[in-house]
């Protein structure tokens, strides 16, 4: 209840003692019509029970006062409140209600004829208000409905945000992590070897280094441009800057790192979307740097790339034994996994019988150039 609620009453039975029943007995219009204003003030939690309350006060008064329709200021506002607080059907029915009692009780008073035109003026007044209160709750609805709606656009638009700035945060972690991991794999293992062999043979060992200086700077340069397509708001798997040409000095690389890496490529007849040329080469990075770092007592790596019509398959293959059991299933192969998934494609890393790993994916072309 509020402020405005108890100001509606106290108006409510003002306008039926001064304007609708001031010339009649008093003793009887001012208690009946003070209870039905004091009624009114439940007609939001109540609006069924306060129409009932104020038709039965009314319908005393009439029957005391031999009145026809009984409508009075507290009916009307009853009514407004089923129309506005109740259901349809439940308004319906309760203004039906109200017509048939206002009738049988216009009739057993006697007044006038409960079929005069006098009456057929109050049937009005009762649709009227029924309509009006169903009308502000129609709109009262639609209003509510369109701020959900609202809210929960932004509540989306929130949450668009933040899964993509989730799915930017993995996607930066999954770049630098190839990069760097490889740069450091690779750096790490010249280091090793320019160590021991600098003192025998200072050429190799300064061959060793100057590729160390080469591998360094290519990383910086990918960390660099990577970043910048971020600060640019550009994705950076968008504008890739390595891909299957590049594929040869990093197998170089290894090579110098001490893998015996075989490569073997089978040209494609048709152009090769940029997206599964980038996807190609960080999955044979990130498996290079996976057989130097979790592979031991490896004779023999296989990369292989085949282009079908419709497809491209790569592998990378090793028969050396793993460092600790249960390897190979870290960040590397995750991240490996999510790039060939965003191209349409399969990634399935097996632990080959009698020692090995292998890493084959079909990356399609159609979907990737679609």
């Amino acid at each position: 209840m509020t402020p405005a609620d108890v100001i509606l009453s106290v108006g409510i039975f003002a306008v039926s003692i001064l304007f609708i029943y001031g010339n009649r007995d008093l003793r009887l219009e001012i208690p009946l019509n003070g209870a039905s204003a004091t009624l009114l003030l439940a007609k939001k939690r109540l609006p069924l029970v306060t129409l009932a309350g104020t038709l039965l006060l009314t319908a005393v008064l009439a029957l005391l006062l031999r009145w026809s329709y009984p409508m009075t200021p507290a009916t009307f506002v009853a009514l407004y409140a089923v129309g506005r607080y109740c259901s349809r059907g439940t308004a319906l029915a309760a203004a039906v209600g109200t017509i048939v009692i206002g009738f049988l009780v216009s009739e057993i008073a006697g007044a006038i004829p409960s079929y005069t035109l006098h009456n057929a003026r109050d049937l009005g007044w009762i649709v009227f208000a029924v309509l009006a209160g169903a009308w502000v709750r129609t709109q009262k609805l639609y209003v509510r409905d369109v701020e959900e709606r609202a809210e929960r656009a932004e509540r989306e638009r929130e949450e668009e945000a933040r899964r993509r700035a989730a799915e930017e945060r993995v996607r930066i972690a999954r770049e630098l992590h190839d990069i760097v991991g490889h740069a450091l794999m690779s750096i790490n293992v010249l280091s090793s070897v320019s160590s021991r062999i600098i003192d025998r043979d200072p050429s190799a060992g300064r061959d060793s280094l100057k590729q160390i200086s080469e591998i360094s700077n290519s990383a910086l340069q990918e960390i660099r441009s990577t970043l910048n397509l971020l600060r640019e708001g550009t994705a950076p798997l968008k504008n890739p800057e390595r891909g299957i040409g590049d594929l040869e000095p990093l197998i170089e690389q290894s090579r110098l790192g001490g893998l015996p890496v075989t490569y073997k490529c089978q040209a494609c007849d048709r152009q090769i979307p940029t997206i599964v040329g980038f996807t190609v080469y960080r999955i044979v990075q990130e498996s290079l740097t996976n057989i130097s770092r979790h592979a031991k007592d490896v004779t023999k790596v296989v990369v292989a790339v085949a282009c079908a019509n419709d497809h491209l398959d790569v592998s990378v293959v090793n028969d050396g034994a793993p460092v600790a059991p249960g390897g190979g299933g870290g960040i590397g192969i995750q991240g490996m996994r999510e790039r060939v998934t965003a191209t349409g494609g399969r990634l399935d890393t097996t632990a080959l019988p009698g020692g090995g790993f292998r890493v084959h994916a079909r990356l399609p072309l159609k979907e990737a150039s679609a």
